[in-house]
């Protein structure tokens, strides 16, 4: 799966590669995609309509970090995985109380954002999907020392995290998101129990089926987590600003007091700060 390049390559003939996006070039394709993707699916979007980027806030986080899914170079795919900090999470905006329980109770939180995917070759689970989630799920793990994984996902796809990723909670009500005007679910994901409920549930299927083997026995997971640390680059001044200021004028609306606390983050991170 990986060369000695440590690039993350899969499919038959290998035509398939997932990219770490921590170059301006790359990030601005990731927001692109996902832009397109939202656009193509009739989202209320809030974001990105002069930029043609979805970039929010929690993008320009140091701890943040994008994937991006390639074939024949073409972008096919992407996800971000965003770190807690004092700015929060994009679902507190949404799904308030359940974040502040976790929080209070001493649990680590990250969350899973802006999974989009252009193509899917036939079979079960989607390769490219699971891909994505696999590398979100060991940044989560091994990167950022998650806890738990919680995310606001589309309501459609309620049977997908509940009964086939076993998510711990799936809430049974919708909110509107107020990104994107879409109908969403509050998830969580308890990592410290998931491969447990993994074995349990998949242990005995066969091939890809067995999501307990794709999660917890991948051979390849030590060259992975290193390439993943090795790749975790935070966002430079200038990309902060092409991103934030020049592109989507999200720094602008932000105000001083969340400019503050992601200057800290980015202090904290021992990268380029805001200024």
């Amino acid at each position: 799966m990986l060369n000695s390049r440590f690039e993350y390559r899969f499919g038959p003939d290998r035509e398939w590669g997932i990219l770490i996006a921590n170059t301006r070039e790359l990030r601005e394709k990731a927001f692109r995609l996902v832009y397109d993707v939202y656009t193509k699916e009739g989202y209320d979007l809030r974001y990105g309509r002069e930029s043609g980027l979805w970039c929010t806030i929690h993008h320009l986080h140091p701890g943040t970090m994008i994937f991006l899914a390639q074939k024949d170079g073409r972008c096919t795919g992407s996800v971000t995985v965003m770190p807690d900090s004092p700015l929060g999470l994009p679902t507190d905006r949404i799904f308030p109380e359940p974040p502040a329980e976790l929080r209070a109770a001493g649990r680590r939180l990250c969350e899973i954002s802006s999974l989009v995917v252009t193509e899917e070759p036939g079979g079960v689970p989607p390769e490219p999907a699971m891909h994505l989630y696999r590398l979100a799920h060991l940044t989560a793990t091994r990167v950022l020392a998650s806890t738990d994984i919680v995310a606001s996902v589309m309501a459609r796809h309620r049977a997908f995290y509940e009964r086939f990723l076993l998510f711990d909670e799936v809430s049974p009500e919708t909110r509107t998101s107020p990104k994107t005007g879409q109908q969403v679910l509050y998830a969580r994901l308890n990592l410290e129990t998931m491969e447990a409920r993994y074995r349990e549930r998949y242990g005995r299927a066969k091939d890809r089926r067995n999501l307990h083997r794709w999660f917890f026995q991948n051979e390849d997971e030590p060259a992975i987590v290193e390439w993943l640390l090795d790749g975790r680059r935070p966002m430079t001044t200038e990309e902060l600003y092409y991103f934030g200021a020049t592109k989507t004028g999200i720094l602008t609306r932000a105000g001083h007091d969340v400019i503050a606390l992601l200057e800290e983050e980015y202090r904290k991170a021992g990268a380029s700060a805001i200024g």
